[in-house]
């Protein structure tokens, strides 16, 4: 574990060296799940797909509570391999 990366983001990478050439999909609650993350999970051909809070560091700009968005609206944003989506229910 290096100084910049988190206990949280070795203890995932850790637990997914175990299906490194397996080809299965991983799937994140937000405690989890943040966007260097799913970056490094990604450079090591492993996909994931996770709930993220629009306030964690490196989460996509104007992303989240500051977009005004009406009922039933959808919203995505795009970063190299990573696609945010935001909606909002009734």
């Amino acid at each position: 574990m290096t100084s910049s990366t988190t206990a949280t983001h070795a203890i995932v990478t850790g637990l997914a060296a175990r299906i490194e050439h397996v080809r299965h999909k991983l799937y994140m609650d937000y405690f989890f799940s943040f966007p260097t993350l799913f970056d490094n999970l990604h450079r090591t051909t492993r996909n994931c797909c996770g709930t993220v809070r629009p306030n964690r560091k490196e989460m996509l700009k104007n992303c989240g509570h500051q977009m005004k968005l009406k009922s039933g609206d959808l919203k995505t944003k795009v970063k190299s391999s990573m696609t945010a989506i935001v909606w909002k229910d009734k």
